[in-house]
């Protein structure tokens, strides 16, 4: 396929072209969507040599997966989720907060919001320190997925399963007692 050609064509057939080995296809596609997937990863807060690392990881998943596009025309969805993902992991690895870009909150209530959310969720590690080690390790085993079940955590613990909510009890009454003695109420999430 002449490059000529690809220019005019939409996203849906430069994937195509791209799937089928078509280097100016897939330079094209690189070329257009990489504005998108740098604003994107700019909302992270990462340092420049991160931002650009996961710019080039995106990109080579993509490379490797691109086989597995069926509709073309989602590919700007598609490359945001893969880059979204990195940018997960990378502040995971780094266990530094990641905060959205405040200029595109809008409000200074939703700017507020956000930087009270950010602020508690580096208090509530810091207390999560604080508990007891068997409190501490079924905290992180519960908060590891959405909807945590209890005969997995105990099974991944070695626990019995009818301690698991007696501990979460215990835990979660010293984690709203550590909350109280810094004087972080319902009011202030609110």
């Amino acid at each position: 396929m002449q490059l000529e050609t690809i220019e005019r064509l939409d996203t849906g057939a430069l994937v195509s072209a791209a799937q089928d080995g078509d280097a100016a296809a897939w330079e094209r596609l690189v070329e257009e969507f990489t504005p998108m997937l740098k604003a994107r990863i700019r909302r992270f807060r990462l340092g420049h040599e991160d931002a650009q690392d996961v710019l080039q990881t995106t990109w080579l998943l993509a490379w490797q997966n691109l086989k597995s596009v069926t509709d073309g025309q989602r590919m700007a969805g598609w490359l945001a989720t893969i880059a979204f993902r990195e940018c997960l992991k990378l502040t995971k690895r780094t266990k530094e907060i990641c905060t959205p870009d405040l200029d595109s909150l809008g409000s200074t209530d939703d700017v507020d919001k956000e930087l009270a959310r950010a602020w508690l969720a580096g208090t509530l590690d810091e207390l999560v320190e604080e508990l007891p080690d068997a409190q501490r390790v079924l905290f992180r085993a519960l908060t590891e997925t959405s909807e945590p079940h209890y005969v997995d955590v105990a099974r991944r613990l070695g626990r019995p399963v009818g301690s698991i909510g007696p501990t979460r009890a215990r835990c979660f009454a010293k984690l709203r007692g550590l909350l109280q003695a810094r004087e972080i109420t319902r009011d202030f999430l609110d």
